[in-house]
């Protein structure tokens, strides 16, 4: 038996929207990190480049995408562009 999947959410979400939804706010997780380069920015530049408290900024850091929704991920996209020349 072959199981053909575009991406990974097709696999693990409960249905064609929220594999979508999964996919968008990955997308936006791995460009909020190739903006601020999370892996090497200190918290502190993450909370005040975003306005996060110091747990989330962490959760962010650590790429933990669950925890925050779409609107917000989307939102910390928009604060970082006006930063990126």
């Amino acid at each position: 038996m072959n199981l053909s999947y575009d991406n990974i959410f097709d696999a693990v979400s409960e249905s064609p929207e929220q594999a979508l939804l999964d996919k968008k706010c990955s997308d936006l997780m791995i460009e909020i990190h190739g903006m601020l380069d999370l892996k090497n920015a200190p918290i502190k530049t993450i909370v005040q480049a975003l306005g996060l408290t110091p747990e989330q900024a962490r959760k962010l850091a650590k790429g933990k995408t669950e925890k925050f929704s779409f609107y917000e991920l989307q939102t910390f996209v928009e604060r970082l562009s006006p930063c990126i020349k």
